[in-house]
Order: structure tokens, then sequence, then C-alpha cells
């Protein structure tokens, strides 16, 4: 878990952008994704995740005794380098761990995959990030990775992101808590045995397998400690199927959880995994 600094500063600078800007000038900014829209080395989406009208971020729900992740973009100038801040408030609200992304160069371009943690925060990083050596670099990604620990109260807590460039600029979350817990695995628990999709795939592939396993019963469980993008989205998925298989099965059981997956539009692109989230939520929000 990255041990956490924070800035002696009262006074948080949002972005203004210079007037007469050019139109490909660099501007810094700071952005928030969820887990299934991963972010190239210029500021966007990879194509394989792109879908017409992706999620704002801007406050979560979230079960208790579970991961919640997203994606930080920081953009800068390239030449320049910023220093990065994760803040929850209480200090003490969550867990939070937080990794370096590493692009992979594919034929449809570069893509982040590969993780390796913080151990202390703040972050401090400079464009291009001189491991990579990516041409044009003008955006970092890291992966914010919160644990919502089984005493955490209602309503839920404020976390934010901030990036220091000269000033700060500050992308906030309000996280809400369900007032349920996510049950641990059982002992006789085995992990996913099914491959992960290619790096290419769209983000929400990596998802299917946790969710067509709980249609034929098999017991999920969390992954070791993820070491990519896409185990950190198999492990929330199997989180997610854990909690289903806590609730009514009249109603998040492996049959009504296939009709419902068949009611919805999914491909390999965009974030239908989270219509599946939001259903289970919806419905463990009401046991509550």
């Amino acid at each position: 878990m990255a041990v956490l600094a924070v800035w002696p500063v009262s006074t948080v600078f949002a972005q203004i952008p210079s007037p007469g800007a050019p139109a490909d000038t660099v501007l810094p900014s700071v952005e928030i994704y969820s887990e299934f829209q991963r972010v190239d080395p210029y500021g966007n989406i990879v194509d394989a995740d792109k879908g017409s009208s992706p999620r704002e971020i801007l406050s979560p729900a979230v079960p208790r005794n579970r991961h919640a992740s997203f994606h930080v973009a920081v953009t800068v100038p390239p030449g320049e380098n910023f220093f990065l801040f994760v803040v929850p408030n209480p200090l003490d609200a969550c867990g939070v761990e937080m990794y370096r992304e590493h692009f992979v160069q594919t034929a449809h371009g570069w893509i982040p995959d590969t993780l390796s943690e913080l151990h202390s925060l703040p972050e401090f990083g400079i464009m291009p990030d001189p491991d990579q050596a990516i041409p044009g670099q003008n955006t970092r990604v890291y992966l914010l990775d919160l644990w919502i620990p089984p005493t955490a109260p209602p309503p839920g807590f404020r976390i934010e992101v901030q990036m220091k460039m000269g000033y700060f600029y500050v992308r906030p979350l309000e996280i809400r808590i369900i007032p349920v817990d996510v049950p641990n695995p059982p002992a006789a628990g085995h992990r996913s045995k099914d491959p992960l999709p290619e790096v290419e795939a769209g983000a929400a592939l990596s998802a299917a397998g946790a969710l067509k396993g709980y249609f034929s019963g098999r017991i999920a469980d969390r992954d070791e400690k993820p070491s990519t993008i896409r185990e950190i989205i198999r492990r929330n998925a199997m989180e997610d199927m854990m909690l289903a298989g806590s609730l009514d099965s009249r109603q998040t059981g492996p049959k009504e959880m296939k009709r419902f997956w068949k009611s919805i539009p999914t491909g390999p692109e965009g974030e239908w995994y989270l219509r599946i989230r939001d259903y289970i939520y919806r419905k463990a929000s009401k046991r509550s």
C-alpha cells in the first residue's frame, strides 16, 4: 500500500487555458476514467475501449470488502515534470494502492497493460517517461486501486487526485458506500484458469471470464496480487460475482444474471460490463 503524503497547501487552482493558445498546445490536466477505458500515451482512449457514451466518473457506489479501480491520466507538455498526490478524506477512509501503467506497442497503437506499484506518494514524474521512450508522449497513466474495508461507514467519503505542476489540478471522487459486504472467498475456492484476452481486446472482455464462470456455477476467487490491468479487471469482476452469489438467487443467481446479460448490448468495446455491475449493486442496495 502506498504511503500517502499531503501537500501543505490550502488553495487548489483549476486549469485555465490561455486565451489564443494554439489548437495543438498541450494543456496540463489530470483525468479519471473507469477501469474499462484505457488511455494511450497521448491522452486518448484506446480504440478497443471506445464507446458511444463513456461514463463520467464522479460519484461511484462501492460495497464494502472489495476493490474499486480507476485509470488516472496525467497530461503535461513534454519536457515538464509534475507531482501526483492521492488524498482520501478522512485519510484512513480506504486502502490506497497506486501503480504506474506501462505501455505495450501493438498493431493498434500503444496500449497500457503491465503495472508497477508505487510504494510512496506523492509520485514525481517527468514527460515523456524515460523508461518508455515513446515518441511524442504527453500523457502518463496510473492505476488507482482503492480497498473499501468492511468497517467503512455510509454514506461514504471524498478522495482527491491532485497533480501539481506550478498550480494544482484536482479531480475529486465522492465514493458512496453500499452497506453490504462482499463475502470472502471460501477456503475450497479455486482461481479462474480461463485465459485472459489479448492486450488488444476490449478491456471489458477481461471481466467476461468471471461472468461466464458464474453462469456455469464455478466458485469465483480473487486473483493473487495482479500485475496487469487485465488481471485487475478480472479480480474486480470476481468480487462482483461473489457479491451476486450472496444475494437473493431469484434476482442475482446464475440464471437471472445470464438473462440480464442477454438483455443488454455487449461487444468487445466500451463499458458494457458496468451495466452488469450496476444491476448487482442495485439489488445489493435494496437488501441493505
